[in-house]
């Protein structure tokens, strides 16, 4: 038993000999500067927060979303880009997107409306879907009525 205790007692003095050792050193002013230090060893967390504007608070990064046409069957990829205007994004589709909706590939804005609805237009404006936010990350069709197509957010 008495062994235990002298176990026990070297070990929270050495545990408490060494924890004034690291305070000592901390404050001998040998402490890592994270001005010089290494961004990628000291971590990648930004000294200061970055301020976000309300004009860009809504803001989504460009995504890869999945459009699927459940009548016909067909999917294809697509691409919703950067930041054209305040509401308006660049949109990419590849031609065999046409194969889901007809003039899908000539799309070339993504455009968030007032309503919370998103319009697809071509280069010279003309509407080619009109789509509204389902669950989570995905849209669905509004207009034409009647079409079962649905994006998805890929990860």
């Amino acid at each position: 038993m008495k062994a235990y205790a002298l176990v026990l007692t070297t070990s929270l003095c050495f545990a408490g000999l060494t924890a004034g050792a690291l305070a000592l050193w901390r404050a001998d002013g040998r402490a890592v500067d994270l001005e010089r230090a290494d961004p990628i060893i000291a971590g990648t967390i930004p000294l200061r927060p970055q301020i976000m504007s309300a004009s860009n608070m809504h803001a989504s990064p460009p995504a890869v979303f999945s459009i699927s046409n459940f009548d016909s069957k067909t999917v294809c990829l697509v691409e919703r880009g950067a930041t054209l205007t305040s509401r308006s994004r660049g949109f990419f589709a590849p031609p065999d997107c046409d194969s889901v909706w007809p003039g899908l590939a000539r799309v070339e804005n993504w455009t968030q409306n007032d309503d919370g609805s998103v319009t697809l237009s071509n280069g010279n404006g003309a509407l080619v879907l009109t789509l509204v936010r389902s669950k989570s990350f995905s849209y669905e069709v509004a207009d034409p009525a009647g079409v079962d197509i649905a994006l998805l957010m890929l990860p």
